[in-house]
């Protein structure tokens, strides 16, 4: 019922809220910005088609067809191995790329039907891909809480002990 794409200017990014204010706008006005320039690429969940907008909707859930449910983006980084764990640093030099995950936000309406579960595990996949062709150690991610961090964590990601809301997941 969902389908899982990259962001083009046919979605309609104004209709998304996810309740973070910072969230909305960074996709109504810099994410498709960002995309064109190469900074990085979001990728959207929407409807999977008509009869999904229907089911939604006879659910009570005001979902469009090209109305977006959640997104992520992700971007090419280089961190320094003081960010990473302590047991992970080890294993690698000073500093080293990565995968960022920038941004991931559920649909305020939406939240709490493991959609972020289904966007972190396309995130993570398309993060491996990546990394076979160009090289990444991992996913990294700068959560905006100690929630969000938490979720991160219960998918395998590993605080910082300095800065715990600074995770990573190793892809190797």
């Amino acid at each position: 019922m969902i389908r899982l794409e990259p962001l083009t200017g046919r979605h309609d990014r104004n209709g998304f809220d996810c309740g973070v204010e910072v969230l909305n706008l960074w996709l109504k006005q810099t994410a498709l910005q960002h995309q064109g320039k190469g900074v990085s690429r979001t990728f959207v969940a929407v409807p999977a088609d008509e009869a999904a907008v229907q089911s939604w909707a006879q659910s009570g859930y005001a979902v469009e067809a090209n109305g977006i449910l959640g997104f992520y983006a992700l971007s090419s980084a280089f961190v320094l191995i003081d960010d990473l764990p302590p047991k992970q640093a080890r294993h690698y030099p000073r500093q080293i790329p990565v995968t960022r995950l920038g941004r991931l936000a559920i649909q305020a309406d939406m939240q709490g039907q493991r959609l972020g579960q289904l966007l972190l595990a396309d995130a993570v996949n398309r993060a491996r891909a990546a990394a076979q062709a160009v090289g990444s150690a991992g996913l990294f991610v700068d959560a905006k809480n100690e929630t969000a961090a938490r979720f991160y964590q219960r998918y395998g990601f590993t605080s910082s002990t300095d800065q715990p809301l600074k995770l990573f997941l190793s892809l190797w």
